[in-house]
């Protein structure tokens, strides 16, 4: 394992989709911390090939292997960005499972999200999906989404604004 990743070959992701379907991998990169995404970027497989972002895979049905590189973003902080009185910003890494981070902030006594509770998937799905129940969607409680732009190799932020939910 280098830095911040698991580079793996034929990887039977069976157990990586909520169907169960049988499907593997020909390489399978597991990221912990998102700073290794360049140095992983800078292989022609990830930079050039096809390579699908695999997160919860509750929202995912194989029809057959994927026919190139599987990215399973693993990584799982969550901390205070700030803190105002008022409001609260909190950072979450895409690896993070919705759920643990809804209790997350109920744990830190921060209200908005329960609604939100029990949605299967990732942090980093969750803007993607545009998650919402009970009147509630995550777009009301996004400040800024940070994602990793392959071609230019370098984190992109986008306000909430600038999302298009």
């Amino acid at each position: 394992m280098s830095a911040g990743f698991r580079l793996r070959e034929n990887v039977r992701l069976d157990a990586r989709n909520t169907f169960g379907v049988a499907a593997t991998a020909p390489m399978l990169v597991e990221v912990t911390d998102a700073v290794a995404l360049p140095e992983l970027f800078g292989y022609a497989m990830l930079r050039d090939g096809p390579v699908q972002v695999l997160g919860g895979g509750s929202n995912l049905l194989f029809a057959g292997n994927p026919p190139g590189a599987v990215l399973a973003l693993n990584s799982q902080r969550i901390g205070t960005v700030d803190d105002d009185g008022h409001t609260t910003i909190i950072r979450a890494d895409a690896g993070v499972v919705w759920h643990d981070f809804v209790l997350w902030t109920l744990g830190h006594g921060l209200c908005g999200l329960e609604n939100l509770a029990l949605i299967p998937g990732t942090v980093g799905a969750a803007p993607i999906q545009n998650i919402g129940a009970y009147g509630v969607e995550v777009r009301e409680h996004i400040h800024a989404v940070e994602a990793f732009d392959r071609r230019n190799g370098r984190v992109v932020r986008f306000a909430s604004s600038e999302c298009e939910f």
